[in-house]
């Protein structure tokens, strides 16, 4: 049984030799375009999420710290702007973010001899329960590796539900056909449709025949004016804006598209079975489908649930990944990790923040460098600018009620 049986049994008459080449032809256009359709859709839908997601972790700042203190080398530079010689901080966190979802096993990041930071494409990855798990034929940037890495030696990511393309496959192949059947029918019911009227005397003017081969097939040369009428004339006359077209005595067109015209159909339908992809894929990712659309209403509350269900779990993952591989034991107890802000993921005006950041100064908890950096704006360069002050205001529990000149 070939490709064209199997499609037969489809519904598709691949194997029908009765069927005209010119249905055959039309019936493949229309299997191919449903497979890209849903392709496209799906893909439009996954491929948001992953922007969103990768954007929104290319705002956090990777902070590094040495002995508890919060210092700037090599590290932090390595994480904030340059992983690679190739690519910026935004452009390596969208990879890790696509091999995370596209990939079967999870998202591998190796390092170089020269302490570049690469995203493998591909990999073979050995698990042990009692020594380290190792990675071979390592590929990144269409470099093949020939050493051998080891756990300690890579940075290896998973998704906490590592069979969510397969999910988001899986729901979408029925939403996919029931895009495309929507596809077909908006465009089945506001097509042009077309009534070839042939009189008897058309049959009788040509009813000779162009060849003796067509004589034994009893093809006339009225069928194949017939033909070329269907296959190419009409083909051109519907696709340009304003034609005319020429049809032999014994012809006639009726339009006849204009007589259904409670039926035409309009794009909501297509509309809807695409917000449901959207909506599936959104729930898979754990990302409020307004947030994933674009709507504005309650965008506040919808980036804090953005936050803590999706951005967190993974950022999470990151920081104690990098900081189990980066840090020995003994280094992380003494201060020395790298912790992962996301405060400026979410946007705001300085106007909102304004009286919180006078409350976080006065009771000592922020320095006046404190909100400068909060705020994304240039430290001042004095001691003073470093202190913590807190208002006469405050005082301890005890001083207060024992009241009198001691508060």
């Amino acid at each position: 049984m070939g490709l064209f049986d199997v499609l037969d049994g489809w519904g598709f008459g691949f194997g029908n030799k009765k069927k005209s080449e010119a249905e055959k032809a039309n019936n493949m256009q229309y299997l191919v375009e449903s497979f890209t359709t849903n392709i496209y859709f799906k893909q439009l839908a996954v491929q948001t999420s992953i922007n969103l997601i990768a954007k929104s972790l290319a705002r956090c700042e990777f902070k590094t710290f040495t002995d508890g203190k919060a210092q700037k080398g090599n590290l932090y530079y390595l994480l904030n702007v340059q992983p690679n010689i190739n690519q910026t901080k935004t452009a390596f966190l969208n990879d890790i973010v696509s091999e995370l979802v596209y990939s079967e096993e999870g998202c591998l990041v190796v390092q170089t001899d020269d302490l570049q930071l690469l995203v493998a494409e591909s990999y073979q990855r050995d698990k042990y329960a009692v020594k380290e798990n190792t990675y071979k034929n390592v590929m990144a940037n269409n470099y093949p590796f020939k050493r051998t890495f080891v756990e300690s030696d890579v940075i290896f990511l998973e998704l906490n539900n590592k069979q969510i393309r397969r999910t988001i496959d899986g729901l979408y192949d029925s939403y996919g056909k029931l895009i495309s059947g929507a596809i077909k029918n908006y465009n089945r019911k506001n097509s042009k449709k077309i009534v070839i009227n042939i009189a008897a005397m058309f049959d009788q003017q040509f009813d000779d025949y162009d060849s003796d081969e067509d004589e034994k097939a009893d093809i006339t040369s009225g069928d194949k004016k017939i033909d070329d009428l269907m296959m190419n004339r009409l083909k051109s006359f519907f696709s340009d804006g304003d034609s005319a077209i020429a049809l032999e005595e014994g012809l006639s067109l009726n339009d006849v598209s204009t007589l259904d015209t409670k039926n035409q159909a309009t794009s909501r339908d297509i509309r809807a079975a695409v917000d449901d992809v959207i909506d599936l894929v959104a729930m898979a990712f754990h990302i409020p489908r307004g947030l994933l659309k674009g709507d504005v209403a309650d965008i506040g509350q919808m980036t804090n649930n953005f936050l803590t269900f999706c951005i967190n779990p993974i950022v999470e993952q990151i920081e104690n990944e990098l900081n189990r591989k980066l840090f020995t034991k003994d280094e992380f107890l003494a201060g020395n990790r790298v912790k992962i802000s996301t405060k400026k993921i979410k946007s705001f005006d300085i106007k909102d923040i304004a009286g919180s950041m006078e409350v976080m100064t006065r009771i000592g908890a922020f320095s006046v460098n404190d909100v400068l950096e909060y705020l994304s704006e240039e430290l001042i360069d004095e001691e003073w600018a470093d202190d913590h002050v807190i208002t006469k205001n405050y005082t301890e529990i005890e001083k207060y009620l024992k009241g009198g000149d001691e508060i």
